[in-house]
This record gives C-alpha cells, structure tokens and sequence, in this order.
C-alpha cells in the first residue's frame, strides 16, 4: 500500500466520524441553550486537552487526543451521558436550577436528547437536497450490462442484457433497488425479461470482502441524471433518508432474530476501511457516504439502549407514564446492561472488521 494509502484511510475516517460527531453534538448543544440549560463543555473525542475556548456564557469548547467520538456535558450532570445528575444538584439555588439539566421538565429533557440524533438526519437530508438539486436524481435502469465470471449472478444464469423486474415479489424500478436487495437477503428470487419472455432465476450471495455479492453491473451515463427542482430534491432526500432508515432496521431486524449473520456488521475499523475506499471513489462517493453515516449514526443513537439518546427518551417516556422518576437502581442496572451490550457489539463488530481487513489484505 502506498504512502498516500497509507494516510487516506485514517484521514477519511477522521473527516467523516469529526463531522458527524460535530454534528450530533451540537444538536443537544443548540436544543440545550434553545432551553435555557447552560452546556459546560463541548468536546470532539476524548482524552487529554489538545486545544481548548471558553466562550462568553461559560461553555468550554475543545478538541481531545483520541477522535472516537465526542460529548456534550450540562450543567447538573454527574458526566457527559447525562444518565444522573451530580450530587452537588441537590443543593443547588434557584438560579441555578433555572439552568441546570436534571430539574428541567421532561419534555425539555427529551427534546435535548432527540436533537442530537435529529440533527444527524437535518444534515444528511440538506446535504442529499445539494446534491439532487446539482446533479440531479441518478434514475439508472435495471439493465444488466456485465455479469462477473463465477459470481452468484453467473450461477443463477443472469445474462448480459437482461432486465431484472422483480425480486422476492417485489418489482424492481432501477439498479439502486437491485443493490438494496443485496443489502437485505442472502437468496433471491429473481424475474428477468429476456428477449421479451420471462425467466425466473434462484441467486445464493456470495459474501466477500465488504459483504454480499451479486456480480451485477449496469452502465451509468449522463441521461441517467434526471433535473428536479430544489422542493423536489428535497422530497426525493426525505425518501431516500427513509429507505436507508427502513433497510438498516430491516437489517437489524434479521439479525435479532437469528435470520441473517452478525458478519457484515462493522465496527470503528470497518467504518475507516469504508471510508478510504469511499474517498478512492471521489468526492461525490465520499460525500454519499458521509451522508449515509450521518443516517446511522442518528438510527442507532435512537435505538432503546440505555446509555444512548434513545434510551434517555424511553426513561422520559416511563416517567411520564407512571408521574415519578424511574428508582436511581433501576436506572443504575439498565445503564449497566446498555453499557454490556455496546461493549459486547464493539467486540463482535471489531472482531469481524479484522478478519474482514485481513482477508482483504492477504487473500
């Protein structure tokens, strides 16, 4: 691997995770000050002080030595997770209650905690509305122009030309909805229309570096492009975010379930590999993939495990139900349990993203 390799993966994935990290953050960051909370500090990773401002309203903003993340801590809380307040809040005076995270109404907590993960989707919907509004909607039909010799599409007996029309009874619009289905299902049941005659054809994926397989290629060209206007692209954005949104749940779905192997799965390292391969693609790949990122990473944080966005907004939703706070012990177990099951998915993803890189680099 060449030098400029070398450095294009872990600078890609440090632009993609700063960005997206930046951007979540400062969604609790502005709902919190939109709420009269006072934010204390305001960090991108973790660790020992590189750099650091204190602004006029006393917030600290810095930038820490390891990159893996960020936080945003309100005044009130015992840490950055906001999962309980300090003990010092009990003796708190009435100003300070007026700024202080734990005695604001719930509604106002729950608002702060979905900001930040509603801010993931604002940025990855703005930056798709760009993106349709200058290039347009890419609209490329399901024509397959190249079949890859002993793939899974090869075996099944797809041949150059053919129009693939459906797919697991669902009917295929354009190339973008065959990769989905490679996304979601190990086997499919393909329909193809070859000199003008149906043809029904069985695919079993492969998995190889970077997941499922298919070996399907359709041209793309410049007519492919269709112009909309910006309330359009808007409208196709929103969608688009929806599609990812509904696939990844689908996705999590299968696995909960024992339907679909945990493999494909990725970790901080599987998140770099992808980034430096997206930014071999060019600007627009790189930027996609940012997008698509910014959408899971808002997913997941809304996900009901306690620790994350979504598992403060299942408390809030408990408390307002039975009218008291959940008991410090109950709490106490359910952050213990969220923090075992993240740190249980970081082992299984990251372990899957070394066998994965090491294939990749030795096969």
């Amino acid at each position: 691997m060449s030098a400029f390799l070398t450095l294009l993966y872990p600078l890609s994935f440090l632009i993609v995770l700063s960005l997206v990290v930046i951007v979540h953050e400062y969604g609790h960051f502005f709902a919190a000050r939109r709420c009269g909370v006072k934010v204390e500090q305001f960090s991108l990773g973790f660790g020992k002080v590189l750099w650091s401002h204190t602004d006029k309203k006393g917030t600290e903003w810095k930038i820490c030595l390891i990159p893996l993340g960020g936080y945003v801590q309100m005044f009130g809380d015992a840490d950055a997770s906001s999962a309980k307040a300090d003990e010092k809040a009990k003796a708190f005076t009435d100003e300070e209650k007026k700024v202080s995270f734990p005695h604001q109404a719930l509604w106002k907590k729950a608002v702060i905690s979905f900001a930040g993960p509603a801010m993931n989707y604002i940025f990855a919907i703005v930056l798709l509305t760009v993106f349709f509004s200058v290039y347009g909607v890419i609209e490329v039909p399901p024509v397959i122009s190249a079949v890859s010799e002993g793939s899974a599409a090869a075996q099944a007996g797809i041949q150059k030309g053919d129009l693939i029309e459906v797919i697991n009874g669902e009917k295929i619009k354009e190339f973008s909805d065959v990769r989905r289905f490679v996304q979601l299902d190990k086997t499919l049941e393909i329909t193809v229309l070859r000199d003008n005659k149906k043809v029904h054809l069985t695919a079993h994926l492969k998995s190889e570096t970077g997941g499922a397989v298919l070996g399907v290629q359709a041209v793309m060209t410049q007519e492919h492009y269709r112009s909309v206007s910006v309330p359009q692209a808007f409208s196709e954005s929103v969608k688009e975010a929806w599609t990812i949104t509904k696939d990844t749940l689908i996705i999590l779905k299968r696995i909960l379930s024992g339907q679909r192997s945990a493999d494909d799965m990725r970790g901080p390292l599987g998140i770099a590999e992808a980034s430096g391969d997206a930014a071999r693609g060019g600007f627009i790949s790189f930027v996609l993939f940012i997008i698509q990122v910014s959408i899971g990473i808002g997913l997941v944080n809304l996900l009901p495990i306690p620790v994350l966005d979504g598992g403060h907004l299942l408390f809030y939703g408990i408390e307002a139900v039975i009218r008291r706070p959940i008991g410090e012990k109950v709490q106490n177990m359910a952050l213990n349990i969220g923090i075992g099951l993240l740190l249980c998915l970081l082992i299984v993803t990251s372990w899957n993203d070394i066998v994965r890189i090491f294939t990749r680099l030795f096969r």
